[in-house]
């Protein structure tokens, strides 16, 4: 991996910081080094969840790999982002260079103040005789104010002109006390000097148009002189007189010593740049406008380029993308926005639910723009490479990473990578805020599918159990197989009404929610079961072989609903009331949910009737007799049970349960003898005892009579049957 050298800055969209980034874009790479500018668009000092999610990007001094880095405190408002910055770089533990700012904790590079503004301050002197000249300086107390002070003292020295304090001012570096400074001038009440001398080019343009203003004449009344020679003020007028290049030398220069103090080598090949005075209208010498051109044609372009942005139809587009490959194929299609010698990369978190800090180990490139061609392939890379390896150049270049985010919410950065010269559009930050609000409506977009789906899965589910509702009951039903033959089963709990009213409702949902349990556990073999009233549940299973194939559910459930009772310290199985049907194969699976409510209405219609008052006690047998069949059942004992004669248990239980008792205790022994045939190596005799008949040839005739085969060649089938 080639040796990187991290530049932390901001307000990178400015014609000063490109031409730093230039300058030491060019020593780094002499000395075989990438450049990786770390930067955010909103210089601001607030805490708003969009300035979050910018300075989001300088996460990236912890996660990616540097060799030293430079930090650029003045250019950054926030002073608690400084202190956040310099934390970071201090626990890295790399050489840290602080670029033109002194620092408790790093070495400092501050350009010579003193000697560059000993020349601006000659000039005055030396080519126009002025000897009354004033120092607009910076704020009291700051060094690149004192030490521009010392060189305009040292100038007046050298000519014999006495250093008067009171024509020293302390000004903002901004725009707004030069406005005071020209009003005081204008009024009178600050003596008009034959030339101003400021500490930077910002204060020394205002000052020219605000003495314009008060009709004092600029230079033919005062003279003005700036500082740092910043290409963004070049193109208004009057021209300045400025001293040049002194902020790129010493960006170089910043460069040089990290290298020094990264390798502990002597730096044998420095870029060279000339500081001197360049000559402007402002001071009343002829302009040097050679300089200029350059700087006029790279602005002109840009206005150009501002022009086309406005006008493009880019932001419209983006707002109507559904998802990300719409999304990446809208930002290819205006790729012509950026500058064609540089390359873009747009690099997304491969989570989704990243968050608000930090970045994924693994990115994901979505869209590339590469010497002027577009690739929207989706390729996965290590966050450390910083790009996809395969677009990783031959020779050092300068990387430039901003973010990508809504508000605080971080979807990943984009990346520039300048090759030669630096080229950074004044609409970048705009560009790349449009395709991140994109990002979010496609996010949105998503997450408004996802939630349609969670409702469409939540109505066909029951919230309270979690059971199917009638509505997914039905649905998957509908896709079970027609050839099939299919059992159900329905329960209602009783009186639930008079419970609500004795206990609460809580305590209906209670025993709802514990029997729902229940039959959770006891659909193991893939039987569907929903929740289909407020207290009645529907099961449905595929039937075996045996007479009553729901059963064996009915047994689990009812083994199941006990541990539950017991567990719980409540009681449901007295008032649960069950109803059970039967699919023919070739008939459609949901007829039997039908089936089996009509059941349960025509008993709900008889149970004013006398006989209801045995319905459960009858259900309750039932059950006994299938847990249990190997008991001496007979009807007469079970009519004695109930109190009543042994002809009317006999109507009842056909009524009921569509058969009669004696039939039913036939099935219940079979249905054993079938498991135990299937599951155990006891002989026929052995199996005729456990399911009740001691007489082994009767029961041998019953089960052949009842399954069309003896009790032998149903083993031998079943068995045959296993194998396969």
């Amino acid at each position: 991996m080639r040796k990187r050298i991290a530049f932390i800055t901001v307000n990178v969209e400015k014609l000063y910081q490109t031409s730093l980034i230039e300058a030491m874009s060019q020593q780094s790479s002499a000395l075989g080094y990438d450049l990786v500018v770390l930067t955010h668009f909103v210089n601001f000092d607030n805490e708003t969840d969009h300035l979050k999610g910018d300075e989001n990007i300088y996460t990236l001094l912890r996660q990616l790999s540097f060799d030293g880095a430079v930090i650029d405190s003045g250019s950054y408002y926030s002073r608690s982002l400084v202190q956040k910055l310099e934390d970071m770089l201090f626990e890295k533990g790399i050489p840290v260079i602080a670029l033109d700012y002194i620092s408790d904790r790093f070495e400092s590079c501050i350009q010579n103040n003193r000697e560059n503004f000993r020349q601006l301050t000659r000039h005055f002197t030396d080519v126009h005789g002025f000897r009354k000249i004033y120092c607009l300086s910076g704020p009291k107390g700051i060094i690149h104010s004192d030490q521009r002070i010392e060189g305009y003292r040292d100038a007046l020295a050298e000519k014999g002109i006495p250093f008067r304090k009171e024509h020293i001012f302390y000004g903002d570096f901004w725009v707004n006390y030069p406005k005071t400074f020209a009003a005081e001038i204008a009024a009178g009440r600050i003596e008009m000097p034959e030339a101003i001398v400021c500490a930077n080019d910002f204060m020394a343009l205002q000052l020219c148009l605000s003495l314009e203003e008060h009709g004092i004449s600029v230079p033919d009344d005062i003279a003005v002189g700036g500082y740092d020679g910043n290409p963004d003020v070049s193109s208004y007028q009057p021209s300045l007189t400025t001293f040049c290049s002194a902020y790129t030398e010493n960006g170089i220069e910043a460069v040089c010593r990290l290298h020094e103090l990264i390798s502990g080598e002597a730096v044998k090949q420095r870029i060279k740049v000339n500081p001197a005075v360049k000559t402007g209208a402002s001071c009343g010498c002829k302009a040097n406008t050679s300089k200029d051109a350059a700087v006029s044609e790279k602005m002109f372009a840009r206005d150009m380029n501002m022009s086309i942005f406005m006008h493009s139809n880019y932001s419209s587009m983006m707002n109507n993308v559904r998802n990300m490959d719409e999304c990446a194929i809208v930002l290819t299609q205006n790729a012509y926005l950026l500058d064609p010698c540089t390359d873009f990369f747009l690099c997304l978190c491969s989570d989704s639910s990243a968050g608000s800090s930090g970045y994924t180990d693994t990115m994901l490139c979505r869209m590339a723009y590469c010497r002027g061609l577009s690739d929207i392939t989706p390729r996965q890379f290590q966050l450390d490479n910083m790009i996809p390896q395969q677009e990783i150049s031959d020779s050092p270049a300068v990387y430039i990473f901003t973010p990508l985010h809504y508000l605080d919410r971080n979807f990943g950065f984009c990346v520039r990578r300048c090759p030669t010269s630096i080229v950074f559009e004044p609409y970048y930050g705009e560009f790349c805020q449009v395709a991140a609000n994109s990002i979010e409506r496609i996010r949105m977009l998503d997450y408004e599918k996802l939630l349609n789906e969670k409702i469409q899965h939540l109505s066909e589910r029951d919230i309270l159990t979690g059971l199917f509702s009638r509505k997914g009951l039905i649905a998957r039903t509908e896709k079970l197989s027609s050839d099939r033959r299919y059992f159900g089963v329905i329960y209602c709990i009783e009186g639930a009404e008079q419970l609500r009213r004795q206990y609460g409702r809580e305590y209906v949902r209670q025993l709802i929610v514990c029997f729902a349990q229940a039959v959770n556990l006891s659909c193991a073999r893939g039987e569907l079961a929903a929740r289909t009233g407020s207290e009645e549940f529907i099961m449905i299973g595929e039937c075996d072989s045996s007479d009553f194939p729901e059963q064996l559910f009915i047994n689990s459930l009812k083994s199941n609903l006990k541990a539950a009772e017991m567990q719980q310290n409540i009681s449901i199985s007295s008032m649960l009331r069950r109803l059970s049907a039967v699919t023919d194969s070739g008939k459609a699976p949901t007829e039997i949910i039908a089936q089996l409510e009509e059941k349960l209405e025509s008993v709900r219609s008889s149970g004013n009737g006398s006989s209801s008052a045995f319905l459960e006690k009858i259900r309750e047998l039932r059950c006994n007799v299938y847990e249990e069949p190997q008991l001496p059942w007979t009807a007469e004992n079970a009519a004695a049970d109930l109190g009543i004669s042994t002809s009317y248990f006999q109507h009842l239980y056909r009524l009921f349960l569509d058969t009669s008792f004696n039939a039913d205790v036939i099935s219940a022994r079979i249905a054993l003898a079938e498991r135990l045939l299937a599951n155990t190596a006891l002989n026929v005799s052995e199996v005729a005892e456990r399911c009740g008949y001691p007489d082994a040839s009767h029961f041998m005739k019953l089960f052949r009579r009842k399954k069309g085969m003896t009790a032998s060649d149903y083993r031998k089938k079943v068995t045959a049957t296993s194998r396969s």
